[in-house]
């Protein structure tokens, strides 16, 4: 029978290694990975360049499956055999999610006088590298971001509201944070008021942690993560079109 001791120490091993995994996609795997394009990426061809971008993220999925192979198994399983009710938790916390993110986002907006940092830089890879950025952020990035900031701290925590605390908090923060280039203390001084954003980009990864807590299952939070990102590009490419700001 497991101790209270060694559920404490699995707890941490787990959280430990939720945060490991984090810095191995935040720092670690880009540095290596890109360092073997730097010329190709110096060129102008577009094409390449998306490929390159897309390859990237298809070695994190892949590592991830690996990881993760046994329990994501389980968890399409679940999914699968109770997909109806799966997919209408995870709408029901998209509704919830993006609706409280509306009102965080009003509130924010009439504080900072600008969007998201975070937001503005997608808009930009959008217009760049088209390809590249609709298929990771409709399709693979949610995968990504919900194995690494929700799944892989699922078994460090017991209590369901800490859990859902921390994984959000860590979401939100990694948002607003990949946004100040380079980050140093002066930019994150000097842009203080970005800080304010963390309260839209966790109201949506609240629901979608407690989506992911109540049916067990990971592609419940994906399917909804992946549905709002569509929308989310859907809207901004359809604001380019006809000339909106």
């Amino acid at each position: 029978m497991i101790n209270m001791k060694e559920m404490k120490s699995h707890s941490i091993i787990q959280f430990l290694f939720g945060i490991l995994l984090i810095i191995f996609y935040q720092a670690i795997l880009p540095k290596l990975y890109f360092s073997f394009f730097q010329d190709i990426l110096k060129g102008n061809n577009i094409f390449l360049t998306n490929g390159i971008y897309i390859g990237y993220y298809l070695i994190i999925v892949i590592l991830l499956i690996l990881i993760f192979h046994k329990t994501l198994k389980e968890e399409w399983i679940k999914f699968w055999n109770n997909k109806k009710l799966c997919i209408k938790e995870g709408f029901s916390a998209w509704l919830k999610g993006i609706l409280l993110m509306i009102i965080s986002n009003i509130i924010v907006l009439s504080i900072t006088g600008s969007l998201a940092a975070n937001e503005s830089q997608n808009r930009e890879i959008l217009t760049e590298l088209p390809i590249y950025a609709i298929t990771i952020m409709c399709l693979i990035g949610p995968f990504i971001e919900e194995m690494i900031f929700r799944k892989s701290f699922r078994s460090a925590f017991q209590n369901k509201y800490l859990y859902v605390f921390m994984t959000s908090f860590i979401f939100a923060s990694l948002h607003v944070l990949n946004s100040f280039d380079p980050f140093t203390w002066e930019t994150l001084l000097t842009n203080w008021k970005q800080l304010f954003f963390l309260i839209p980009y966790s109201s949506l990864a609240i629901f979608f942690a407690l989506s992911y807590w109540k049916t067990n299952s990971i592609f419940t939070s994906t399917i909804a993560h992946c549905f709002h990102n569509t929308i989310t590009v859907a809207i901004i490419l359809l604001s380019g079109f006809i000339g909106m700001p």
